[in-house]
């Protein structure tokens, strides 16, 4: 019996870089107004502080109503990080454009409560064969594959179990006659008589690779709450809940596609800390901790033709068509950054601010049946933790600012990949997030 054919993370690490954690914390946190009440309307006659310089602690003024509408646009040429933290072309592609909506409300000056929808519109993914060779996923289904057909061959007498057999198989080894092999999904494949057995596992690997266009519809809803507990002129602090419900696709969706959602509920605890520099500028660090509560449901996918459930009743590995998993530990995520107004370079660009940003995200496994393993079981999203990290730079346009003061801000965020471990798809990020405010 062989465990061939299934290919790491990819599709699920693909969604947590481009959408769903990178909308998430719009909704209750990300870049708050540091001004009161008073500051925030256009009829008021004192000029509020510069957006650009604006704490990570802030929370909206009381009855201040904000709705954050983003685009986010991720593209990868194949970039991917091993589980060594060395930095490869994975073979994967990808274009990915999501949407959504968030809606934040201030209960009180130091409290609001926020959610957000976001919506994946195109989920585009496409393999390279050759570098997909290059994967974590590819190597694990690689040594499966041989040790499955080393043990034919060990029975046969034609090598030592273990590196005499991965020797005879490397040298381009044939079956005499066509010989039926066995996945580990119940499904049987044949290695052809007279093509080297490399060869004949090779393909079977690949092709359990091969992707489709992914899911698109409503990812995770996310609910949250932000209390701003410190403040002063320097130095500001806040806490926040948030709640990751699994409305996104997961359960249904095949090994070829990539899922909306993550498939299991998570709730996180957030911090929000800033430091004022001075005025033109403002460092602040976020930092999230996500854990998931429960199980999540998961059907498993054929290898031979990974765009079908499995319908074969009589599994080889001892997992079955229909399995609960779960993500173990806790997710760690955040940034820092340092913003500033471009108003100190000239009045005419009182308007703009900038910021540098470092942000990182350590995910969690995906266990099925106590292991966390990559396995080629024919699930998706089961492999080892895996982590990202990147560095960005952000422009934004505050209406506030204008002499005529309109309650419309926009903001573009740019983000590259610049290390991580155990990644098949390491992609950069374009955000583009038009705000709105409206005072009850």
């Amino acid at each position: 019996m062989t465990i061939i054919g299934k290919r790491s993370t990819s599709w699920k690490q693909l969604g947590a870089a481009v959408c769903i954690t990178g909308i998430a914390g719009v909704a209750v946190s990300v870049q708050a107004l540091a001004q009161e009440v008073s500051d925030v309307l256009p009829t008021t006659t004192k000029r509020p502080t510069h957006y650009a310089v604006a704490p990570e602690s802030g929370t909206l003024p009381e009855k201040v109503l904000r709705a954050r509408i983003p685009y986010v646009s991720a593209t990868s040429t194949g970039a991917a990080y091993d589980i060594d933290g060395t930095k490869v072309d994975g073979g994967i592609t990808a274009s990915v454009m999501a949407s959504g909506l968030a809606l934040e409300y201030g209960i009180t000056d130091e409290l609001s409560f926020g959610f957000l929808v976001p919506y994946v519109m195109k989920n585009k993914i496409g393999l390279n064969g050759s570098n997909y060779r290059n994967q974590r996923g590819y190597y694990v289904s690689k040594r499966s594959a041989y040790e499955a057909a080393g043990a034919l061959l060990a029975a046969s007498g034609l090598c030592t179990a273990g590196t005499g057999c991965d020797a005879l198989i490397d040298s381009g080894f044939a079956f005499p006659t066509d010989t039926s092999v066995k996945l580990s999904t119940g499904e049987s494949v044949t290695l052809k008589a007279g093509v080297p057995a490399k060869i004949g596992l090779d393909s079977i690997i690949l092709n359990a690779a091969v992707p489709q266009d992914g899911e698109t519809g409503i990812g995770d809803v996310d609910l949250g709450l932000k209390y701003r507990w410190f403040n002063n002129d320097t130095m500001g602090h806040a806490v926040g809940i948030v709640l990751h419900t699994p409305t996104g696709k997961y359960e249904d969706v095949t090994l070829s596609q990539r899922a909306t959602g993550r498939g299991v509920m998570e709730f996180g605890l957030r911090s929000s800390f800033d430091y004022k520099i001075n005025e033109n500028y403002i460092a602040g660090w976020q930092h999230t901790m996500d854990y998931a509560v429960g199980k999540g449901k998961i059907k498993r996918s054929k290898i031979v033709d990974n765009t079908q459930m499995n319908d074969i009743d009589e599994t080889g590995d001892g997992f079955s068509n229909n399995e609960e998993f779960e993500r173990p530990g806790v997710r760690s995520s955040g940034y820092v950054d340092v913003k500033t107004s471009l108003a100190q370079f000239s009045p005419m660009l009182n308007a703009f601010g900038g910021k540098v940003r470092y942000s990182y995200d350590y995910d969690t496994a995906v266990r099925v049946q106590e292991s966390e393993l990559i396995q080629s079981n024919g699930f998706r999203g089961v492999g080892e933790r895996s982590s990202i990290h990147q560095i960005g730079v952000g422009l934004n346009w505050d209406g506030f600012q204008l002499e005529n003061r309109i309650p419309v801000r926009l903001t573009y965020d740019l983000d590259m990949p610049v290390k991580g471990a155990n990644k098949s798809v390491a992609p950069m990020r374009n955000t583009f997030i038009t705000e709105l405010y409206y005072k009850f």
